[in-house]
């Protein structure tokens, strides 16, 4: 659950240090009241139809109706009405479409289109065959309301959301708290437990003197990966601390949030900063993928028939921790998997060094390479699978893959 980084609305609140813009069910009351009007003036009106323009006027915030847009989807779904699917629309296009260009050159008149649109009907015994062309185009179905919220839902989950937002996006996360000692170390060991089950990285500090706890949360330093991976793990870190934390007297989490071009330092929650928030239940870390191409692969070796772990535990290398793309199991056979994309030069000279570190310490892994990449991978001692690109989807013979585990 995140609306995306570039609508967050943040304050500098001192030198480096930002804090989000929350909402508040009392300050914000008329403009919830009249977010939720406009949605419920285009329930059962075509969803392609709605004037986004006119909501926004309404916030008057172009962050505030980015985040408000993906928290009242919740609430507000296109869906198809009335029309049963007895066929997949995208099947019948393709039908259609074929039928105009073999016999019609691919292209019928306006004039003709009527009589067309009958006889293709009645020919492929498909009532309404135009309507159910298009059943599953989002623009042409009506808004319906899953269920009519109140100020207050949508003032807690906009909120949630900006905790999601931030940590999803954030690298680290900084706990400073002080009070009894006993709800202190309740949260230590909470917050040791969570991290044990998420794979963190922690560090926590006790001064018995000032009965002050400071706890510093972070993803495995890996050689490759963005530094963000980690984050949908922090996000539930945080959320599921943020009850024990209210029971202290005084608190603050920070996180080191990545943006394109900067890195801020963002005091997220304090004592003095609790927005009105719903946490959901069985929260669960999103799959983190560094690249579409890493995202298909994933997939496509789960389709295969293999036991794959995304982000599994750190392999110890000597003085860093090699974290692979995955690792796939199938009956009792394991190998680790890395993938090499085409990037910049400088990348890809340093990510070869750095396999060939790796392969001085395991040699169970299997490289799956961009074709382009061959001059720079081909020197490896390690089985290495080459893949090309078409229409952005890697093209590489998965069977390979199979013969290896099975050697």
């Amino acid at each position: 659950m995140t609306y995306g980084r570039r609508y967050l609305r943040l304050k500098a609140v001192g030198k480096g240090v930002f804090e989000p813009v929350y909402l508040s069910s009392l300050g914000d009351h008329s403009v919830i009241e009249a977010v939720i009007g406009f949605y419920e003036g285009w329930v059962g009106r075509c969803f392609g139809d709605i004037m986004w323009d006119e909501l926004r006027a309404v916030v008057k915030d172009d962050r505030l109706f980015g985040g408000l847009k993906k928290v009242m989807s919740y609430f507000y779904k296109p869906k198809i009405v009335g029309l049963k699917h007895v066929v997949n629309p995208r099947d019948v296009r393709i039908r259609v479409f074929r039928i105009v260009n073999e016999r019609f050159g691919g292209f019928v008149s306006s004039d003709d289109r009527g009589k067309f649109i009958e006889a293709i009907s009645k020919e492929l015994k498909i009532p309404s065959i135009e309507a159910v062309m298009w059943a599953d185009d989002v623009s042409n179905m009506p808004l319906t309301r899953a269920r009519k919220p109140s100020v207050g839902d949508i003032v807690s989950l906009y909120n949630f959301e900006t905790l999601d937002t931030i940590f999803i996006n954030s690298s680290k996360v900084y706990v400073k708290c002080k009070g009894d000692s006993r709800v202190l170390a309740g949260l230590a060991k909470k917050i040791g437990r969570i991290c044990k089950f998420y794979g963190l990285i922690y560090d926590i500090k006790y001064f018995r003197k000032e009965k002050t706890l400071q706890i510093s949360v972070e993803g495995p330093h890996g050689i490759f990966g963005k530094p963000t991976k980690y984050g949908s793990r922090l996000s539930i870190l945080v959320s599921k601390i943020i009850p024990t934390l209210k029971n202290l007297d005084k608190w603050f989490v920070y996180a080191k949030t990545h943006f394109r071009r900067k890195v801020l330092n963002i005091r997220v929650l304090s004592d003095k900063l609790q927005p009105e928030l719903k946490v959901p239940e069985n929260l669960k870390p999103q799959l983190a993928f560094d690249s579409e191409v890493e995202k298909r692969i994933y997939y496509t070796l789960k389709a295969i028939g293999l036991n794959v772990v995304r982000e599994p535990e750190p392999v110890a290398l000597g003085d860093v921790l090699y974290i692979p793309d995955f690792k796939i199991e199938k009956e009792g056979v394991e190998f680790l998997v890395e993938i090499v994309g085409f990037w910049r030069k400088e990348y890809v000279e340093k990510k070869m060094f750095k396999l060939a570190e790796v392969v001085k310490f395991r040699r169970d892994i299997i490289v799956l390479a961009d074709e382009k990449l061959k001059p720079y991978v081909s020197k490896l001692k390690i089985p290495i699978i080459y893949y090309s690109l078409r229409q952005g989807r890697p093209i590489l013979p998965y069977r390979r893959i199979l013969e290896i585990m099975g050697k």
